[in-house]
């Protein structure tokens, strides 16, 4: 008869074995409670700061995506009224292979709405280029975004606005408007003197010359020439009124030419062409200069690239001149990333250039859109080498 009994040496053993998966499995309880809750506070909890990523590039002279299918990106339809031709589009199946002018664009993670958080500040950290930039230096406190979204589709609007101008101004093409003042800057001579609802009838310059204002850019051109303090005889009219005021320009912040009057314009402008640029989900001013090429190109016999793929940034005015925008280092990168051999760079954006060119991509400086137009012909013949660069002062 076999007898049952207790063995006191095993029952020690399975029970020191039982405490010690017991706190085992605690460790790895709270470890694994700790975790989730350092990856939920990594996920939630923003950080003070806007991350800029290099983002897409887009071609201007390529095909988009629509909800109707694909179509061109930059479409243009009537008269040249210089040929009186009718204009064609390609087929955007079959400009594959043809050159590209790209316009490029920064990401951002952390704005309004979206705070940075820890994943998204790995993410800056790992790509090349970026840049973390503290909240307060980019947003005021109590900004939304909705605000956010609604001044980049502004500015996006009205960038492509000038540059339709501008390019067929450059192009020597009429492009009549009606310019009218929308307010006055406060401080400066003209509050108080003109106002708004005037609409511009001329500029007399202190040289005695009466300049007449018959096209969106004719007062940012004659502003241009300028000095501050100069005294200018402007002539308006609203309604039956016509009368002539005498202003004083002033400096303009950030400008190293010229003056301004102290006002601020509304061009109401007659296009000889419809031009329609299907983009969407891209915001801000600094893609103007790429899409005046754009335009350019489009309105040119051939291909003006010379089938080579340039990228590039800048404002436009509607005088044609190319302002500075911010992120350039991350818009260079995206380029190079995006096969871009060459970039056009605004002047006043040498200082940030300086340093961060990626390695095989070579940057042309430009200050208007007729030297950038002059820059992709030369590119296009092979004499891009011959360009003016950014170059440490």
């Amino acid at each position: 008869m076999n007898e049952l009994h207790d063995d006191p040496k095993v029952s020690e053993e399975d029970a020191q074995s039982n405490a010690r998966n017991l706190r085992w499995l605690r460790r790895l309880t709270v470890t694994v409670v700790v975790m989730s809750i350092l990856g939920v506070a990594a996920a939630v909890v923003p950080l003070p700061y806007v991350a800029r990523l290099p983002g897409p590039t887009v071609n201007i002279l390529g095909a988009a995506a629509t909800k109707d299918g694909t179509e061109e990106l930059l479409s243009i339809t009537g008269t040249n009224p210089l040929t009186g031709e009718e204009i064609k589009n390609p087929d955007p199946s079959t400009n594959a292979d043809s050159g590209q002018l790209r316009m490029v664009t920064v990401s951002e993670m952390g704005g309004p709405g979206r705070r940075l958080n820890v994943y998204g500040w790995i993410q800056a950290e790992l790509t090349p280029a970026s840049e973390l930039v503290p909240y307060s230096k980019v947003y005021p406190n109590n900004v939304t975004r909705e605000q956010v979204d609604n001044a980049n589709k502004a500015q996006m609007t009205g960038s492509q606005s000038t540059a339709k101008v501008a390019a067929l101004m450059e192009l020597g093409w009429k492009v009549p408007a009606t310019v009218k003042i929308t307010g006055t800057v406060e401080g400066s001579d003209a509050q108080g003197k003109l106002r708004e609802g005037d609409v511009l009838q001329s500029i007399e310059t202190p040289d005695g010359v009466l300049h007449a204002i018959e096209t969106p850019a004719d007062p940012f051109a004659i502003m241009r020439k300028v000095a501050p303090g100069s005294t200018l005889k402007v002539t308006v009219k609203n309604g039956e009124d016509q009368r002539t005021e005498t202003v004083v320009s002033a400096a303009s912040a950030g400008e190293t030419e010229g003056s301004k009057l102290g006002i601020y314009l509304d061009a109401q402008v007659n296009l000889p062409v419809d031009i329609h640029f299907s983009l969407e989900n891209i915001g801000g001013p600094s893609a103007g200069m790429m899409f005046s090429l754009g335009i350019i190109d489009r309105l040119s016999e051939g291909d003006m690239t010379g089938g080579k793929s340039i990228a590039g940034t800048g404002t436009m005015s509607y005088d044609g001149k190319v302002g500075a925008i911010g992120g350039i280092a991350q818009k260079m990168q995206g380029a190079k990333r995006d096969g871009a051999s060459w970039f056009l760079a605004p002047e006043s954006n040498c200082d940030q250039v300086i340093g961060h060119v990626p390695e095989g991509l070579r940057v042309v400086r430009v200050s208007t859109l007729h030297e950038a137009h002059e820059a992709v012909d030369a590119i296009a013949a092979d004499r891009g080498d011959s360009l003016p660069t950014c170059e440490a002062k």
